[in-house]
C-alpha cells in the first residue's frame, strides 16, 4: 500500500474541512452551515453572551482551523514529517481537550454535530499517529 498517497488523500481532506470551516467562521457564522439546517453558530452550539462575546466566538475556533490549515499545506508542500508531527500534537491536544470537556461537562447531546464534529475527533488523532509510524518506517 502507497502511505504517502492515502496521508496525502487523507490532509487534503483535513485541508478542504479546515478551509471551509475557516470561511465559514469568518464569513458566514449566521448562514446555513452545510447539510446541518443551522447556522454555523448554532451548530457549534455558541451563544453570542455580548461583551467580547463575538471576539471569542472567532478567535479560538478560528485558531484551531488555522493551525491545521497550516499544518496541512506545509506539509503537502514539502512532505516534511515535522508537519505531520505538529498535525498529530496538535490533534492528539485536540482530543485530550474534548475528552476532558466530556469528563468535566458530563452532558452530551447526540445530535448531528456529535457525529460530524465531536466523534470524528475521536478518530482523527489515533489515524495520525497510525499514519505517522508508518512515515516513520518509510524514511
Amino acid at each position: 500500500m502507497n502511505y504517502k498517497k492515502l496521508i496525502n488523500l487523507f490532509l487534503t481532506f483535513l485541508l478542504i474541512n479546515s478551509s471551509m470551516l475557516i470561511i465559514y467562521s469568518v464569513f458566514f457564522p449566521n448562514s446555513i452551515f452545510l447539510f446541518f439546517q443551522q447556522s454555523y453558530l448554532e451548530v457549534l452550539a455558541i451563544a453570542n453572551t455580548g461583551g467580547n462575546g463575538n471576539l471569542n466566538l472567532l478567535t479560538y475556533p478560528l485558531s484551531l482551523y488555522l493551525m491545521c490549515t497550516f499544518g496541512c499545506i506545509q506539509y503537502l508542500r514539502t512532505q516534511e514529517i515535522f508537519y505531520f508531527n505538529f498535525l498529530t500534537l496538535f490533534w492528539t491536544f485536540v482530543l485530550i481537550s474534548r475528552i476532558i470537556s466530556l469528563l468535566v461537562n458530563k452532558n452530551v447531546t447526540v445530535d448531528l454535530y456529535f457525529f460530524f464534529g465531536i466523534l470524528t475527533e475521536f478518530f482523527i488523532a489515533p489515524l495520525h499517529i497510525y499514519f505517522r509510524s508508518k512515515l516513520i518506517k518509510l524514511a
